[in-house]
């Protein structure tokens, strides 16, 4: 009979060249006998019954592929059992047990078969080397033995049996293959083939994770069967012997079935059982752990796969951690690793999984494989991995010294924690400021994972004395609650000047004006106070009546540009509500420290109005633009175009709510995320006052394929709930740019910007991008002449990003190079330029360290 697949390098086989019925028969004739112990096996024999036999499960892997099942002894031992009378006849061979043959040495057969030495060998020491080398189970080819040539259990061995044992290069429709005559050329050529199925699964007509139409009989008049073949070690039987059994030949286990029968991987299954035990094993399953790895300091990761021979569904695995349980996972991702043993269509076993929430110290991690069907759970591994604490890390990116004032910023982590980090600051020793991360820094989150990206920090300390002063940057080693000292520098303190008043702490401050709108009245200033760091208190009196009170914290860059030392939180915008309509007086006091006292800045006159006179949107107005009341307002204002994206920019307001309206967009006809209109908009509030600034709507879309694309804007109308179009516009996206400023497709453009020197230091600052990547640029650096560690460019620049906002903001150049002797150094930089991967030089600069 044939083999079934497409390897050009296959060999064809038949078992026993006489009839079927005569190997039937034979298997009658041996099934009385009594067998001696059997070495090495892990379960006791017993006789096959019918009903165990599942002809998509005929053996396991973990049994098949078992090349050190049985040592050559054992196998010795096996078969001086199994045929005790067996005597050579005149002129004929000797018995299996008594056979030698001289091979020569065999080389190695890369992923299938080791090497094997030549000699003088016993036909014991051929199988189990034989199955060592190729990893193919010694009970295997005794079984393949038996069932092609019943030479195992004859008392009466023939040449022939001996020249065709395992019925190698034998095809049903041509005489066998001469190159192949010999005991263990026929041993090792088998075991061959079936590591040549396994290595290249998916090339043969008969495939494990299928369902596979398989042929009763040499006749194909006599039909096939569907079989979804659950493993490749019955796949690779199927694929030596392509027949399955019918239901004649189940019927009558030990004997002959009907015409149409056929008994190879009946027979093969039924001797292995009889022999060794069940060949699917108990039915437990198996796996491997591949890795147990402490990946962060409160957690463990733990990989592998998990199979069960009864089923090929997804097992559950458990995991305990010191004893205890800790986590189940379903063991679903694919393997194709896998494909080798379980067969290209059933390699979904594999498991990751991290267990978190672990203490510092040693840990246990056992992982079981949760049996389905028959047979228990099986523990696949326990490991003991240690849970290290790793150092915290801080940076003061800079220290700024002001009029009695120092602002220092940078970034804090901790690596056993993704919580923003606590942090504090000494000033000569003497703490002045703690607090929390609380800015988003994307760029020191890309070089230290599982951190999140809240690390930064910006702090300005006043009431500091004049001079050179020593910043000292601290924060919390976690688990427990130690600081440990992370950065620090040296700035220098200027001392405070005099106030616009010629009084040094004067108050200072502006009511700037006040805006009437529908029962509302919006009032705005500023102050500061040179004697504090604090904001400003404040007092509202309206109409002689004191209404409101608070600190005057508002953003005011405007006034931070003109008074820097003190920041830009001191601003005072209020709005004051639930006015009558008419004329009313506001008064605005600024508090003077250290005395305490309200100081007036001045009052002023608004006029509010009733819903009905002003503002036409105004909750409770009358008429909406549409004529309706209360319909929603705004306007789609414009698309614009970009490298694989568009700007959609607009606004809206809803004159029954003061909530941001809600928008959706789509997308070429497709809705993509939808979202609340309350980008700023000063110019939306001098006209609806009413509503704020925070009516705006501006939204980047991204990842659009270059082309034009349509965009339609919704806008949600309150109470109803319904969106509606406000307009659809046209916009063209485009690919990345192609030339570079040297007129050379795609050529790196960036600076060489400064270099500055400091006490054993030098701080490095540039900016690159290159229009062939997305990705940041990698640069060099040469100290002196010489090349020293090189890098990425990946610090923020908003303001490069503002001339190339299409690689957005990380593309600068921060390098500080430490430990430096005092003198003049020459600095210079290379960048990149991809995809020729030629680093360009952009400039040496010289540099006095101090």
């Amino acid at each position: 009979m044939q083999s079934i697949q497409t390897d050009p390098d296959r060999r064809r086989r038949r078992p026993f060249r006489t009839s079927l019925a005569l190997v039937a028969a034979l298997a009658v004739a041996v099934s009385g006998l009594t067998f001696g112990t059997m070495l090495t096996t892990t379960e006791s024999a017993s006789a096959a019954t019918a009903s165990d036999f599942d002809p998509g499960n005929i053996i396991s892997d973990a049994n098949f592929y078992n090349g050190s099942a049985m040592s050559a002894a054992a196998v010795q031992s096996f078969l001086g059992s199994v045929a005790p009378n067996c005597k050579k006849a005149s002129g004929g061979p000797a018995c299996l047990k008594d056979f030698s043959q001289k091979m020569s040495a065999i080389s190695a057969v890369s992923g299938r078969c080791s090497a094997i030495a030549g000699g003088t060998k016993s036909a014991a020491t051929m199988i189990a080397q034989v199955g060592a080398a190729c990893g193919i189970s010694q009970k295997v080819l005794l079984v393949l033995l038996q069932k092609e040539q019943g030479i195992v259990t004859t008392s009466s061995p023939t040449s022939y049996m001996y020249l065709h044992a395992t019925g190698f290069a034998c095809p049903d429709t041509a005489p066998c293959d001469p190159a192949y005559y010999g005991f263990g050329q026929q041993v090792y050529a088998a075991a061959l083939q079936f590591k040549r199925y396994q290595a290249s699964p998916t090339s043969w007509a008969y495939q494990a994770g299928r369902n596979n139409s398989i042929l009763l009989n040499p006749n194909a008049a006599c039909g096939r069967k569907t079989v979804y073949i659950q493993n490749q070690a019955t796949a690779g039987l199927y694929i030596y012997t392509p027949y399955t059994p019918n239901t004649a030949a189940m019927s009558n286990l030990y004997g002959t079935g009907d015409s149409c029968s056929a008994y190879g991987n009946r027979n093969f299954w039924r001797m292995y059982t009889d022999w060794f035990g069940s060949a699917t094993g108990n039915g437990s399953p198996t796996g491997n752990v591949d890795a147990v790895t402490a990946t962060s300091p409160s957690s463990i990761t733990v990989t592998g796969w998990a199979v069960d021979p009864d089923t090929t569904n997804a097992l559950r695995v458990a995991f305990y951690v010191d004893g205890a349980g800790a986590k189940t996972v379903t063991a679903n991702k694919t393997r194709s690793d896998l494909a080798g043993s379980l067969g290209s269509g059933n390699t979904a076993h594999g498991f990751a999984t991290e267990l978190t929430g672990l203490s510092l110290g040693a840990h246990s991690v056992c992982t079981y494989a949760i049996n389905q069907g028959k047979g228990a759970n099986t523990l696949l591994g326990c490991y003991t991995r240690t849970i290290t604490s790793a150092a915290p890390k801080g940076v003061l990116d800079s220290v700024t010294g002001g009029v009695g004032t120092i602002t220092a910023s940078g970034w804090v982590l901790d690596p056993d924690s993704a919580k923003p980090a606590p942090w504090k600051i000494l000033v000569d020793g003497v703490s002045k400021a703690t607090g929390t991360a609380d800015r988003t820094r994307t760029d020191v989150a890309k070089v230290y994972s599982g951190v999140g990206s809240t690390l930064g920090f910006s702090k300005t300390i006043g009431g500091i004395t004049p001079g050179t002063r020593a910043v000292t940057l601290y924060t919390m080693d976690k688990p427990g609650t130690k600081y440990v000292k992370v950065a620090s520098k040296s700035v220098f303190v200027d001392a405070p000047t005099t106030g616009k008043t010629g009084k040094t702490g004067a108050l200072r401050g502006s009511y700037d004006s006040v805006t009437g709108g529908v029962g509302t009245a919006t009032v705005r200033g500023w102050a500061i106070d040179p004697d504090v760091w604090d904001p400003v208190k404040y007092k509202i009196h309206v109409d002689g009546v004191s209404t409101n009170s608070g600190s005057a914290d508002a953003t005011r860059t405007d006034v931070e540009a003109q008074h820097p030392t003190w920041g830009s939180d001191v601003g005072l915008t209020l709005r004051l509500t639930g006015l009558q309509a008419g004329k009313h007086t506001v008064r605005v006091y600024f508090q003077e420290l250290p005395s305490g006292k309200y100081v007036s800045f001045g009052t002023k006159t608004v006029t509010v109005t009733a819903a009905s006179t002003t503002d036409p949107s105004a909750p409770g107005g009358t008429t909406g633009k549409t004529g309706k009341t209360g319909a929603v307002t705004g306007a789609y204002e414009s698309v614009t175009g970009g490298v694989h994206k568009a700007t959609v920019r607009g606004w809206a307001i809803d004159p029954d709510v003061w909530d941001p309206v809600a928008y959706k967009i789509h997308v070429d006809g497709v809705a993509i995320d939808p979202g609340v209109a309350n980008a700023k908009r000063t110019d939306v509030e001098a006209v609806h006052p009413s509503w704020g600034s925070d009516v705006g709507l501006s939204l980047e879309l991204t990842g659009l394929s270059t082309g034009t694309h349509t965009v339609r804007v919704y806008f949600q109308d309150l109470p109803s709930g319904t969106y509606k179009s406000f307009g659809t516009k046209s916009v063209t996206v485009t690919d990345p740019p192609t030339t570079g400023k040297t007129g050379s497709t795609g050529s790196v453009k960036g600076a060489f910007e400064s270099v500055t020197g400091g006490k054993g230091t030098i701080v490095a600052r540039g900016w690159a991008v290159d229009p062939d990547v997305w990705d940041p640029v990698k640069y060099k650096i040469h100290l002196d002449g010489v090349a020293i560690t090189p890098g990425t460019v990946n610090s923020a620049r908003t303001d490069v990003q503002k001339v190339y906002p299409d690689w957005g903001s990380d593309v600068g150049l921060y390098r500080k190079l430490t430990g430096l002797k005092a003198g003049k150094h020459t600095v210079r930089i290379y960048y990149q330029d991809l995809p020729s991967g030629t680093y360009k030089s952009f400039g040496t600069k010289t540099v006095t360290v101090q």
